[in-house]
């Protein structure tokens, strides 16, 4: 049975500045334009408004994705590491992708096919989700 801790809801709300990186090294750059691109349209007028209405929905709907795509582990770490969601604009995730590994982010995209999330102020809208597992 794949699991997820409960501490995951904790954590997606928390900043990456509280919850250190599980991964230390320079992103691919895929992962470096995801980063990019989710800073920039949290910057934005249309952004900043849909994350305030749907970034609690949207990390909360991510759990049970991750735990889709994450084996049990009895003797783990909890680590934290942030995911980032490209949404369409009718709110269907379109992908993910990690800080962790391109496999886990492709899982997760699979898992995520029938995640519906609000519209989105934009066609390709990237977000950042923050999320926390056993690993």
């Amino acid at each position: 049975m794949k699991k997820l801790l409960g501490a995951a809801l904790l954590a997606v709300a928390m900043s990456p500045a509280v919850l250190p990186s599980a991964r230390a090294e320079e992103p691919s750059p895929r992962l470096k334009l995801a980063q990019d691109l989710a800073r920039a349209h949290a910057a934005s007028a249309p952004g900043k408004e849909w994350l305030a209405r749907n970034h609690a929905k949207a990390a909360e709907l991510m759990v049970p994705v991750l735990q889709r795509c994450v084996e049990d582990v009895d003797e783990g770490e909890l680590t934290s590491f942030s995911t980032y969601l490209r949404l369409s604009q009718k709110g269907k995730v379109l992908e993910i992708v990690t800080e962790l590994d391109a496999q886990l982010g492709r899982c997760m995209t699979d898992e995520a096919r029938g995640v519906q999330l609000p519209q989105a102020p934009r066609e390709d809208f990237w977000i950042q989700v923050n999320l926390a597992a056993m690993l």
